[in-house]
Formats: structure tokens, C-alpha cells, sequence
């Protein structure tokens, strides 16, 4: 039978691989929240800031306002984009892994399986020598 043992490494490191750009999809997302979150902050500012100013510079911020809801849309529908991408990775990741404790468990089964070879072959081997003792002592 052939040795697992190179195909598990192998599965591993692609698990790992998988991780790792998981990860940085997550710190794509959680960037994203931050960009998100910097806008809406200085929008909600700027708001504030409204309160003390006249007329004639309210004209302003209207034009401002739709710019950083249109930016904040802009930043959902990426994350929106990239919710989808992690997910669709996540599923890759747990395929990848469930593949893995197949050959793992097809590893241990067979090392088991020889293991069990061995026990009989050497049990057999002390039987034949425990019958050949005592047809000696018999003699």
C-alpha cells in the first residue's frame, strides 16, 4: 500500500494556504468596517459643525452629504462583495479539511490493519516456537 504520509503533508499545507488567505479576505472586511466607519464619523462631524454655520455655507453640505453616503455604499457593496468571497473561501477551507481527515483516517486504518498484520505474524511465530518446545520436551 502506498505511504499517506506525503499526501497529508500535502493536504496540510493547502489547509494552510486556505488560512491564510482567509485571513487576509477578514482583514480586507475589517478594513472595509474602519473605512466605513471613518466616513460616517466625519460625516456625523460635519453635521455637528452645520448647527454654528450660516446659510449661506449650509449650501455645502448637501453636496458633501451625498458624496459620503454614495462613498459609504460604495464600501458596502465591496464588503457585500467580499462577504461573498469569504464565504465561498470558508466552504474551500472546510472541503479541504473534511478531504484531510479522510486520508488521515484512511492512514490510521491502515497503519492499524499492519500493525494488527504484525501482532498475528508475531503471535504465530511464538506459537510455532512454544509447539516446537514442547514436542522437544516431549521427546
Amino acid at each position: 500500500m502506498a505511504d499517506l504520509k506525503p499526501l497529508i503533508r500535502v493536504r496540510k499545507h493547502d489547509i494552510e494556504q486556505k488560512q491564510k488567505t482567509l485571513a487576509e479576505l477578514y482583514r480586507q472586511a475589517e478594513e472595509l468596517k474602519k473605512q466605513r466607519d471613518a466616513i460616517e464619523i466625519q460625516l456625523a462631524i460635519e453635521q455637528e459643525k452645520t448647527k454654528d454655520m450660516d446659510a449661506e455655507m449650509l449650501k455645502f453640505f448637501g453636496p458633501y452629504a451625498a458624496l459620503a453616503k454614495s462613498q459609504i455604499e460604495a464600501v458596502d457593496d465591496n464588503r457585500d462583495k467580499l462577504e461573498q468571497l469569504i464565504v465561498m473561501a470558508q466552504e474551500d477551507m472546510r472541503k479541504a479539511f473534511a478531504e484531510l481527515k479522510k486520508v488521515e483516517i484512511i492512514a490510521e486504518r491502515r497503519d492499524a490493519e499492519e500493525q494488527s498484520e504484525l501482532d498475528k505474524k508475531d503471535a504465530d511465530e511464538l506459537d510455532e516456537i512454544a509447539i516446537d518446545g514442547f514436542r522437544r520436551s516431549e521427546d
